[in-house]
């Protein structure tokens, strides 16, 4: 289907061009390209860390990170019941098992009282901490506590969160490592792409590792004969040049990647956040959302009859996405729920991703008005 206004899109205005067609020039396309270098270089400076590797994908950056901390197996580790599949599916590919926790229904993020309780039973390795949409996560402060008193790695994931701040610090800074996904639809897209972020030089060493293979003998200083020794089995994911290039453009664009986001975001606040029967994601106090993705729950709605409203947007051009399938629910990862995993559900039947594309914030956002009654027409039809 053809949209009028589209749930997101790259915004593809800096050097981008210019970037690629360097790296074309040079005949380099693979691995550790300068460009790739840079872009690695500004985005830890933007998240406010010491360092960072890109690799190849959102959920490979997971993974790498997952095994950079240590996991394997007989690990436990800590996932959110109301997220991606990437953040299950790379626990699991590490050898380690997933112990899935519901999330709270405010930022929709992990809820630090699950986690203690859970705490009473099991003692996980690891937990991730996702930002939903762009939204820091109200227990952030509290399982960052957690982990530390309780000596378990935190791994942030914030695929959907360039940007975002808590009490003026980046979020993807909080914890022992951090991941961001720059997928085309992300706010920095390259097509397909992902970033592990650390301040421990040592464990990015070991990210670097696993991502390149397992081979340890690839620095300058080794003798070249060694370059082709593994001593794992290790991953092929390091990002190659031409998509490092891409990201590096949008890196140097995000200043105005992330007040276009902010704009449409707020609009959308604006506008509904009065509306009977609508509620938003909640920004908390201290709490700077970068506003990825705009969801609104539908309360007063059964889950047939929000499916029944999303159709009808869609049919007027309006893409939407549904909320996340909580991973607890499906059948391929039920048997790691633990506890009650009510709020996901219930985020799931009631929740409709809204239009979010930085181009609305063009003509100072007058589309998501338009946006905004083809939604309230829908309500008041079913």
């Amino acid at each position: 289907m053809k949209y009028k206004y589209h749930l997101n899109e790259p915004f593809l205005r800096g050097k981008e061009k210019e970037y690629v067609l360097d790296v074309l020039e040079s005949g380099w396309l693979s691995i550790k390209g300068k460009h790739t270098k840079i872009f690695e270089e500004k985005f830890a400076e933007m998240v406010g860390v010491k360092h960072c590797l890109a690799v190849q994908s959102g959920t490979a950056s997971l993974h790498t990170a997952l095994l950079a901390l240590g996991m394997g197996k007989g690990d436990k580790v800590v996932v959110p019941n109301y997220t991606c599949a990437g953040d299950i599916t790379s626990v699991i590919q590490c050898g380690a098992t997933p112990i899935i926790l519901d999330v709270e229904d405010e930022t929709f993020a992990l809820d630090a009282k699950n986690l203690n309780d859970l705490l009473k039973n099991e003692k996980p390795k690891a937990v991730i901490l996702v930002h939903v949409y762009g939204f820091p996560a109200r227990d952030l402060e509290k399982i960052q506590m957690i982990c530390k008193r309780e000596k378990i790695s935190f791994l942030e994931d914030c695929c959907e969160s360039h940007g975002a701040e808590y009490e003026g610090k980046k979020v993807g800074s909080f914890g022992d490592a951090s991941v961001f996904s720059v997928r085309s639809e992300k706010m920095i897209g390259v097509g397909e792409g992902g970033l592990v972020l650390s301040n421990d030089k040592e464990l990015m060493d070991r990210a670097f590792y696993w991502a390149s293979r397992a081979a340890p003998h690839r620095t300058e200083k080794d003798p070249y004969w060694s370059m082709y020794c593994y001593s794992g089995v290790g991953m092929n994911y390091l990002m190659p040049h031409l998509l490092g290039a891409v990201g590096r453009a949008q890196i140097e664009n995000f200043d105005e990647i992330l007040k276009r986001k902010k704009a449409v975001g707020e609009k959308y606040r604006s506008l509904l956040e009065d509306v009977k029967d609508v509620r938003l994601q909640k920004k908390i106090p201290g709490a700077e959302p970068c506003y990825w993705l705009n969801m609104v729950l539908l309360e007063n709605k059964t889950s047939e009859q929000v499916h029944r409203i999303g159709e009808d947007i869609l049919k007027k051009g309006i893409e939407i996405r549904p909320a996340f399938w909580p991973l607890g629910d499906q059948k391929t990862f039920s048997e790691f729920a633990y506890g009650a995993q009510k709020t996901g559900g219930y985020l799931f039947e009631k929740g409709l991703v809204l239009p979010s594309s930085v181009f609305l914030a063009d003509d100072n956002c007058k589309k998501i008005e338009e946006i905004v009654e083809t939604l309230q027409d829908s309500i008041q039809k079913y």
